[in-house]
């Protein structure tokens, strides 16, 4: 089965990179067709309830079959547009790699577990398509300090931005910063089936929970990790 994405028309990319850049993330309404996102819907519900009303997640593409998000990181309308951002932004030719593809289905007791966890990403571009929103209780909206750090040249010290972020007291500070309604972080209700753009390498960022009846799914495609030749980092990987 085939699927068709819409082509943003004129120079897209530029000014969706300008856009994310400006006021840290950027939307194209309804780009999932209302078919799909049904047939990706069900396939939710499935499995959530395979999995007895808790958390389910899918890494890559070859459980996704009979959805869209089988076919979407290789339809060359969204490489293209995802290259344009990421050459706009960064300033030279995006390298010849796919993505690094995630669908968190958040629900039951579990989905406070994966919830309200601040971090980096990556990989410098995030796009993220919401598949199912909770339509009662928590919205479960993406919360983004946007853009708090630059492309860091080297891997350790990208690692050690990280450290400094993920433990106990930096995270209780993220949380206070955000349950006190700072105006430096964006809270940003989601639209099933839209397609949303942020600078995930330099955002700060992460997820309110849902209610434990109630299901949020995203599906995430990850875009260039600038440290992928590094061999500090393959030596870890490797430990």
């Amino acid at each position: 089965m085939s699927y068709m994405f819409k082509a943003p028309s004129g120079p897209v990319a530029g000014a969706i990179a300008q856009q994310i850049t400006a006021r840290g993330y950027a939307v194209l309404e309804d780009y999932v067709s209302p078919e799909d996102l049904r047939g990706a819907q069900d396939f939710v519900a499935r499995a959530v309830c395979a999995n007895g009303g808790e958390y389910a997640g899918f890494t890559g593409t070859k459980d996704l079959g009979g959805t869209f998000l089988a076919g979407l990181p290789d339809d060359p309308n969204f490489i293209a547009l995802c290259r344009g951002i990421y050459e706009s932004a960064v300033g030279r030719p995006a390298p010849e790699v796919g993505f690094y593809q995630i669908l968190r289905c958040l629900a039951g007791g579990g989905a406070r577990t994966h919830s309200m966890r601040f971090h980096f990403d990556s990989y410098v571009l995030t796009a993220l398509i919401p598949i199912t929103m909770p339509d009662h209780g928590s919205p479960g909206r993406l919360i983004i300090h946007p853009n708090t750090r630059a492309l860091r040249r080297s891997y350790l010290v990208n690692l050690v931005d990280k450290v400094l972020v993920d433990n106990p007291l930096a995270q209780k500070l993220l949380t206070r910063a955000y349950n006190r309604g700072s105006r430096r972080v964006i809270r940003l209700s989601l639209k099933p089936g839209s397609l949303y753009f942020f600078w995930g390498y330099r955002s700060l960022h992460t997820n309110e929970p849902c209610d434990s009846d109630a299901i949020r799914a995203t599906a995430l495609l990850h875009y260039v990790d600038p440290h992928a030749g590094s061999r500090f980092k393959q030596v870890l990987r490797r430990r």
